[in-house]
């Protein structure tokens, strides 16, 4: 009888911390530790340092009626693609950093913290560092 009742113990405990298990494992906050972007040289970006510093709508804006989501918080090139495709406007790029504007959901959001006196990267060479030429031989 005691088996039985530790078995059931066991289900009954387990049962009551699923939901916590798996709110915590569905909590977009949480996401990747870093993300690795090799388009333009190799940029490793902290997101869980910039998800404790800002909301995720920040990036992970709701959707537009002409490309739906297909999730709450879905990657960039999911809907932004280098060049854009249509119905979208925006390329991937661009969606970062307009290099002509000076805007997007990067230079916006540094422009705005370095107005405010945070020391945020604000050159390309400071989020995108240069990989060494290849030697010759």
């Amino acid at each position: 009888m005691a088996p039985l009742r530790i078995a059931v113990l066991a289900l009954t405990l387990g049962l009551a911390l699923a939901p916590a298990a798996l709110s915590a494992q569905a909590d977009p906050s949480k996401g990747p530790e870093t993300v690795t972007f090799t388009r333009r040289g190799t940029l490793v970006y902290p997101h869980a340092k910039h998800a404790e510093m800002a909301e995720c709508v920040t990036c992970h804006h709701e959707s537009r009626p002409e490309k739906p989501s297909e999730s709450e918080y879905q990657k960039c090139n999911a809907c932004h693609t280098d060049p854009a495709t249509a119905p979208l406007k925006t390329s991937l790029r661009n969606a970062y950093h307009n290099t002509e504007t000076r805007e997007g959901t990067c230079y916006t959001c540094h422009k705005a913290k370095a107005a405010e006196g945070v020391e945020v990267p604000m050159r390309c060479i400071d989020c995108h560092p240069r990989e060494p030429a290849p030697r010759r031989n």
